[in-house]
């Protein structure tokens, strides 16, 4: 009797503790299944990408020009396509630059237009009245990626945002409405409040653990009623 008590006030007391972080994991679960990550990462309204055939472009810049005006030593050298249009992604042992492979000329760290004509490319909307706009601060949607960068809002019924490097002229990440409340939901699940990434700090740990000694605890009050 005495040890069928304390193990029900130990697993009181434990269910006190972890209840609302039980609560958390279970919806916070159940609400991530449910969201389609297609819609999540933006990837339903991602426009189709253009084939464009580079052997059909006329009179490309010669590359040797190109790598003639870089300083450092180069890595490699790639002909892509930005909105569209052929440029040169030379990476060097201090980053990448990228150059017009018609005109020969440096672009990056590209402008509003480009930014904005990168956005165009990659969104399956109407972005006329979109204005690009330079971010330098660090923010949730951006987190992990290396600032400055374009942020293009489409106006869209999910609150769509375009991020564009300036430096490789690429789209990094599509933010709405759905990923911020995926995100906050993971936030809650992982327990990590700041950076929203790590799911392997104490707080966590320690949670996980104690939730395991509630179930525990739960399994052996079980135990003992099914023996009398």
């Amino acid at each position: 009797m005495l040890l069928r008590r304390r193990i029900r006030q130990v697993h009181r007391l434990l269910g006190l503790v972890v209840f609302i972080q039980l609560l958390f994991w279970v919806g916070g679960g159940l609400t991530m299944a449910f969201l389609d990550l297609d819609e999540v990462r933006g990837a339903h309204r991602k426009a189709e990408p253009v084939t464009v055939d580079l052997r059909m472009a006329e009179s490309l810049f010669p590359v040797t020009s190109v790598l003639a005006n870089v300083e450092y030593p180069v890595r490699s050298v790639q002909l892509d396509l930005v909105a569209g249009n052929p440029v040169y992604r030379v990476t060097l042992a201090d980053g990448l630059r990228l150059f017009d492979a018609v005109g020969g000329q440096r672009l990056n760290p590209i402008d509003a237009s480009l930014a904005l004509a990168v956005a165009r490319a990659d969104y399956r909307g109407d972005l006329s009245n979109a204005a690009p706009v330079w971010v330098t601060e660090a923010h949730y949607e951006v987190r992990g990626r290396d600032l400055p960068l374009w942020r293009i809002d489409t106006g869209d019924d999910l609150e769509t945002r375009i991020y564009v490097s300036p430096q490789s002229g690429e789209v990094v990440a599509r933010r709405n409405r759905l990923w911020r409340i995926f995100d906050f939901v993971w936030m809650l699940h992982i327990m990590d409040y700041d950076e929203r990434d790590d799911f392997n700090h104490p707080l966590l740990l320690i949670t996980a653990g104690t939730a395991l000694l509630f179930v525990f605890t739960g399994l052996w009050m079980l135990v003992l009623t099914f023996r009398r």
